[in-house]
């Protein structure tokens, strides 16, 4: 079922006519009435009866309708969510490193971190072995080393010079 006459189907319901919902939606009413009718052709269901009033939705109408006004409602609350989400980062970062440079260098370091994320959780996992970002054992990994996958996003955050 294409995604585009549903919304245009919804769109007639809620309006009450071709003409309504085509100015809802910046189409004309001939566009609209098409749309309407290849889904009617696509369900090979009549989803309104025609009068001289405007529209009325067949039983499968109704159906349809229902259950279009139910994803809509979903998408609106999940554009929602993402929005705020894109706006605020929230949630729980695992921030993998070697035992003591996690320890002694970065933890010390977080606190502007977390006063502009408030919203996020640092978790550290110190081990001296690599985790496997793929299987996302982490999500960030700061390694002394080049990793031995080639496919990870590299950044270099400091260069380290060892005096034997």
């Amino acid at each position: 079922m294409d995604w585009d006459k549903l919304r245009i189907f919804h769109a007639v319901v809620e309006a009450g006519s071709f003409t309504r919902a085509g100015e809802a939606l910046g189409m004309s009413q001939s566009a609209v009435s098409r749309q309407v009718s290849a889904l009617e052709a696509e369900l090979k269901v009549p989803l309104f009866l025609r009068h001289a009033r405007g529209l009325i939705p067949t039983e499968y109408g109704e159906l349809l309708h229902k259950t279009a006004k139910e994803v809509l409602d979903k998408l609106t609350l999940t554009e929602a969510l993402l929005s705020e989400a894109s706006l605020r980062p929230a949630g729980t970062l695992r921030v993998t490193t070697v035992l003591g440079l996690g320890s002694a260098w970065l933890m010390p370091r977080m606190g502007p971190f977390l006063e502009l994320y408030p919203d996020i959780t640092l978790e550290f996992l110190l081990f001296d072995e690599e985790l496997d970002l793929a299987r996302r054992e982490a999500d960030v990994a700061i390694w002394l080393h080049e990793p031995t996958r080639a496919d990870l996003i590299r950044r270099p955050l400091f260069t380290v010079h060892m005096h034997v």
